[in-house]
């Protein structure tokens, strides 16, 4: 069925920094932010052995990989809340220009290199919905030939649904 006969397990570490703290001098920078992620990929098999139709094994190295990445932002909504409004109107100040860094470095086992993509987009917040448009670029020819994109739809239920499914598990 062409399914991976083994799974990796990437302990990560997740970062970010807001730059809301700036000096006013420097006010138009504060909506910038910075997030990002180190990991190391950890396969739980060294390598797969197939046979194919006419009898010869191949085998296929899982290597250990570093999974790095990051992403700046510009919160326009932050912009028009609390640096200064600039008169955007509905829909763009509720934008985020953003672009993210999706990296993956092979370690060990006989692999070698970085691949990744660079992911130029908009995100559009609202109260209850979020919406998302991304390219997907890739960084060399071992990422892939050709330039896709990423949409996103996300609900967010605790505000969509406050008394039930938004209200917390356990305390009050």
């Amino acid at each position: 069925m062409g399914a991976e006969s083994f799974s990796t397990i990437t302990p990560t570490l997740f970062f970010g920094k807001g730059f809301g703290d700036l000096p006013a001098e420097a006010k138009f920078l504060r909506p910038f932010a910075v997030t990002g992620l180190v990991g190391v990929g950890i396969p739980s098999r060294a390598g797969t052995t197939t046979v194919n139709d006419e009898g010869e094994l191949s085998v296929e190295r899982h290597p250990h990989t570093l999974e790095w990445g990051f992403a700046i932002e510009y919160s326009l909504p932050y912009l028009q809340a609390f640096v200064q409004d600039v008169g955007l109107r509905e829909p763009f100040n509720r934008m985020i220009p953003v672009v993210e860094f999706a990296m993956s470095t092979a370690l060990d086992r006989g692999a070698s290199g970085t691949t990744g993509t660079v992911n130029p987009g908009i995100i559009w917040a609202g109260q209850y919905v979020q919406l998302a448009v991304e390219a997907v670029i890739p960084v060399n020819s071992r990422s892939g030939s050709h330039v896709g994109w990423i949409a996103q739809l996300h609900f967010f239920l605790d505000d969509l649904f406050p008394t039930t499914i938004g209200r917390p598990i356990f305390g009050k």
